[in-house]
């Protein structure tokens, strides 16, 4: 993973990674498109069998019976349900620097570990846990994966090439464009390539003079109206590229009595905003052409995997934390919470919560960041910033909608007047909730940030996550933490 290509440099040499705009539509069927819900549904069919098929060859197995078939059998058909629903969720958010084929996988995996812990956390919710097999469902869950991963990748490939090779088998399309239009030769290959039985171009005089105009008009007309009777059922195509949208309208006109279908094929320009989402402004329409990172729906599941995580978390571990209390107050004299004002959402201030790991408590016009073999680190502090268990206090801070799991992670005040002068647009990092971990930290850049240079970097990254942020994103994030904590990078 990287940044996007691309990147916008201001004036000052500071590089604001932007989010990827959806590329303009083809004349190709796009897999993502046209076999979306097909493949979906082939998903679930294939989900469902697999759980019947996994119960009932682990009951085999490990108890020479069939068991109960259709136990298995309705748990793959939740399951199935759940994972396409979670698919379509995530397959909405924007990939992050992958190919198709690998942003399909990422979500396929993404949404079946969101399907079995919500599985797990409804039938531990609703102590119904006997009535499944823990082998089962252990072995319908790991069988799976790579099911999911291979169907969510080939499954609408092999509809995709299908769907391209038959679309137009044995039909006869007519183009007409304007005189030496360059898509001309372009869409004739392309619909010959995907089986058109005949290909007929026009091309018109479409800049004659107005005087000349209803002349070449009806030479045209009469043209595709004599093929349109000759040729067999097909589409007309007429490329609006070079000719004037009063023209194009009455081209459109003089077809309306030819019982074929009519196509207008705008410029690359025009081409590049279909697709997208349109919404009425009054009597206007406007189109979408950057869509926000995180719709209400997934912020919520963000906000609810928060909750969930912060909450269960703080009660699996209160008895350390109480350990970890009792030791800072051992160690050395001050309180145990170490208290500090940061900047949250929208550049709203807040009180971050930390257990204390030093012998002095700055919270003023000047903050100094905690150096390798800083001699204000108390000795249980130096352990606590190894672990990074000094952060386990801010889970109370989630709990009350001042921070995420997951988001750029909050500066002192002090910090954020500071760079806020020397690094452009650094505010807009505040855009989305501070959070325990983040995008640069997974990346390398935890820890202390000494020079102007190294906090770019570290800004940067936040700012691809401000526009690039999504459920999966999160799920990433989270995952490669455990292993940066557990290398203990630039932890002191």
């Amino acid at each position: 993973m990287g940044f996007i290509s691309g990147n916008e440099s201001s004036g000052d040499g500071v590089r604001i990674p932007l989010p990827a705009l959806p590329s303009a539509p083809r004349l190709d069927i796009s897999a993502d498109e046209a076999v979306a819900m097909p493949a979906l549904f082939i998903d679930g069919l294939i989900i469902f069998l697999l759980g019947a098929v996994t119960g009932t060859a682990y009951q085999v197995f490990a108890f020479g019976t069939l068991g109960a078939i259709n136990i298995y059998a309705g748990t793959g058909l939740i399951v199935a349900i759940v994972f396409c629903g979670a698919t379509r969720v995530i397959s909405s958010a924007h990939p992050v620097g992958a190919s198709r084929d690998v942003g399909r996988a990422r979500s396929a995996l993404t949404a079946w570990a969101m399907t079995f812990l919500a599985l797990i956390l409804v039938a531990f919710s609703l102590r119904i846990g006997t009535v499944f097999s823990r082998g089962a469902i252990f072995s319908f869950f790991l069988a799976g994966i790579p099911t999911v991963v291979a169907t969510r990748v080939y499954v609408p490939r092999f509809l995709a090439r299908t769907l391209y090779a038959n679309a137009y088998r044995g039909s006869e399309v007519i183009i007409a464009a304007a005189r030496g239009s360059s898509a001309l030769p372009q869409i004739s290959h392309e619909l010959r390539a995907r089986g058109c039985a005949g290909v007929h171009t026009m091309e018109f005089d479409a800049d004659c003079s107005g005087a000349e105009w209803p002349a070449e008009r009806q030479k045209l007309l009469k043209r595709m109206l004599d093929t349109a009777r000759i040729a067999s059922s097909g589409e007309i195509y007429l490329l609006s590229a070079s000719i004037p949208h009063e023209r194009v309208q009455s081209i459109q006109s003089g077809l309306r009595l030819v019982p074929r279908a009519v196509y207008i094929v705008p410029s690359d320009a025009v081409a590049g905003l279909f697709g997208l989402p349109v919404r009425r402004v009054g009597h206007s329409i406007a189109i979408e052409t950057q869509r926000v990172p995180m719709s209400s729906f997934a912020r919520a599941v963000k906000r609810a995997i928060d909750i969930a995580v912060a909450a269960s978390v703080l009660l699996f571990l209160a008895p350390v934390l109480l350990v970890i209390a009792a030791l800072i107050k051992l160690d050395s004299s001050g309180p145990v919470f170490f208290r500090q004002r940061r900047n949250g959402y929208r550049g709203c201030e807040f009180r971050i919560l930390k257990f204390r790991t030093m012998s002095v408590l700055e919270d003023g016009d000047a903050v100094m960041q905690a150096r390798r073999d800083d001699q204000r680190v108390t000795r249980v502090g130096r352990w606590l910033r190894k672990t990074s268990f000094d952060e386990l206090p801010q889970l109370l801070n989630i709990l009350r909608g001042e921070m995420s799991l997951v988001g750029p992670r909050p500066h002192a005040v002090a910090h954020d007047e500071l760079y806020a002068k020397l690094i452009e647009n650094y505010e807009l990092r505040q855009h989305v909730k501070p959070g325990v971990t983040g995008w640069a930290q997974v990346n390398g850049l935890r820890g202390e940030t000494p020079t102007v240079d190294l906090m770019f970097r570290r800004i940067e990254f936040d700012l691809w996550y401000a526009a690039n942020s999504s459920v999966a994103l999160d799920l990433q994030i989270l995952v490669r933490t455990v292993f940066t904590v557990l290398r203990q990078v630039n932890a002191y």
